[in-house]
């Protein structure tokens, strides 16, 4: 039953440990999850935005009383060998928040209309062109999705995360559940995100969502050359933590961002801000 072999189109290649650090030491200041995307030919690392900022977007207050800001971010990069079976070797790489010493000039880019409410970012990293013989970094949109079928309320979702640091081995995540909660064609508040009824934990913030469904997936009700059978997925969005009351077991809600907000990022290009640093 278990033969000890990943199928090399397994998702879970997608998810990335994040721990975010400060410049020249590996101490741990947050830790969250997050996931590679292609665009024209440049990889960007997308995350949640208070994983570099660490600001609640919603209140705009610290998540932590110190002021510090990581500076960088450390995660763990897959070289897969296939012979004699597939193995997995992790290979620790770190990646700069700024582009200058003093750290005013952030990399990374935010949503261009809703900026930092949106809470999620994309950081260039590497050129496609430039990335070393033997590494995939596994961008989510290289994926097959089937997008023809529109996302519903009860859709079963998986959220790819790092929950409280723990992962599946080989720095691979775990697959925690949930399912959509809110109509996905509506947006939340004027904001560009659903919600999903899931449990979520510490280290889940900036993970990939994917959802599933299994019968007969038709258009319309109709029979039709592109009806599938058996089981569809699609790529969901950005999940960012769930939404607490006073005792934050009572919702048990996640928000997720869309994922169309990734494109609408990657096409204006709006750099970050830094007026997070004097909150």
């Amino acid at each position: 039953m278990f033969n000890n072999r990943i199928s090399s189109n397994s998702l879970s290649f997608v998810a990335l440990h994040l721990q975010m650090v400060p410049y020249g030491a590996d101490t741990v200041m947050a830790a969250g999850t997050g996931f590679f995307y292609e665009y024209e030919d440049y990889m960007y690392l997308i995350t949640n935005g208070h994983n570099v900022t660490r600001v609640n977007p919603v209140t705009d207050e610290r998540t932590t009383n110190s002021m510090a800001f990581p500076k960088r971010i450390k995660f763990y990069v897959k070289r897969l060998v296939t012979e004699p079976e597939l193995a997995i070797i992790a290979e620790e790489v770190y990646t700069p928040l700024y582009c200058d010493e003093d750290f005013k000039h952030p990399l990374w880019f935010v949503h261009p209309k809703h900026g930092y409410k949106v809470d999620v970012i994309a950081i260039p990293v590497i050129s496609k062109a430039e990335i070393p013989q033997g590494i995939n970094l596994y961008p989510i949109n290289s994926f097959g999705f089937d997008n023809n079928f529109d996302l519903e309320p009860s859709d079963d979702v998986f959220i790819l995360s790092y929950p409280f640091a723990i992962d599946g081995d080989k720095k691979l995540p775990i697959w925690k559940r949930g399912s959509v909660a809110t109509e996905p064609a509506l947006d939340i508040n004027g904001l560009p995100k659903i919600l999903v009824d899931t449990a979520s934990r510490s280290g889940m913030s900036g993970s990939p969502v994917i959802s599933f469904r299994s019968g007969i997936h038709m258009k319309n009700g109709q029979l039709a050359d592109d009806t599938i059978i058996g089981t569809i997925r699609g790529f969901v969005g950005i999940y960012s933590g769930r939404i607490t009351a006073l005792d934050p077991l009572d919702a048990q809600l996640g928000v997720v961002w869309k994922q169309t907000v990734i494109d609408e990022m990657l096409s204006a290009k709006v750099v970050g801000d830094i007026i997070f640093q004097s909150m």
